[in-house]
């Protein structure tokens, strides 16, 4: 059974730590033990969950407990670049990262995933898609058949990414968005919320609008 820490503290990282707090009084499959912050005006504890330490102390501090793992959590859509630097500057092997999947989520058999993915409650995603790792799906998301998804990639709740896509690395897909079939996203997207993406779309561009146009801001590219 896993033992999860959180590395974050706000936002999504509080949504993804109550959805495991909820599995594990569900299924007992998995434990969180508390978040790993830095921000000392939350003082010891975020909706009853206590914050263990500070966020480069968590894989000093467990390193020698195997079956501790970590979720990175300290995501924002404008800086994913920045938080992957510093989620990477943390030097926690990758195997140390969780897999989590809350336990009302659908996850076909024949899917394949690295670590450190995130998938959120009523989400599906259907046979033979692939995660890399790092990815958040949050809840009420479909990814179809035989997508793939790089790292890093952050699918906010209720889009519904179509079969055959293939997404990059540091994709951003804002809530209510949708992805046609046979789609490919290059790396560092950003796409407005309630975007409709008929058409691929090069790496470090931002869309928005249905249909999904181009705006002038791009995101540099890590």
């Amino acid at each position: 059974m896993d033992k999860i820490i959180v590395i974050g503290g706000k936002g999504s990282a509080v949504v993804i730590a109550e959805q495991i707090l909820d599995t594990q009084r569900k299924t007992g499959s998995c434990k969180l033990l508390g978040f790993a912050f830095d921000d000392e005006l939350f003082g010891e504890e975020i909706n009853g969950i206590p914050i263990l330490c500070k966020t480069y102390d968590a894989y000093k501090l467990f390193k020698d407990d195997d079956d501790v793992k970590f979720v990175f959590a300290l995501y924002r859509p404008d800086l994913i670049e920045e938080r992957c630097r510093l989620r990477d500057s943390y030097e926690i092997p990758l195997n140390r990262y969780a897999n989590f999947i809350h336990h009302s989520a659908y996850v076909a058999q024949s899917v394949t995933m690295g670590y450190g993915n995130v998938i959120l409650a009523n989400s599906v995603i259907n046979s033979n898609a692939t995660l890399g790792n790092y990815n958040t799906i949050h809840s009420n998301v479909l990814i179809g058949h035989d997508t793939k998804l790089g790292n890093s990639n952050f699918i906010t709740g209720h889009c519904a990414i179509g079969s055959n896509n293939k997404l990059g690395d540091r994709c951003f897909i804002g809530l209510n968005s949708s992805l046609n079939n046979y789609i490919e996203l290059g790396d560092d997207i950003f796409c407005g919320m309630a975007s409709n993406v008929i058409k691929s779309i090069e790496t470090g561009k931002m869309v928005y609008g249905n249909p999904a146009k181009e705006t002038e801001r791009k995101i540099k590219p890590l």
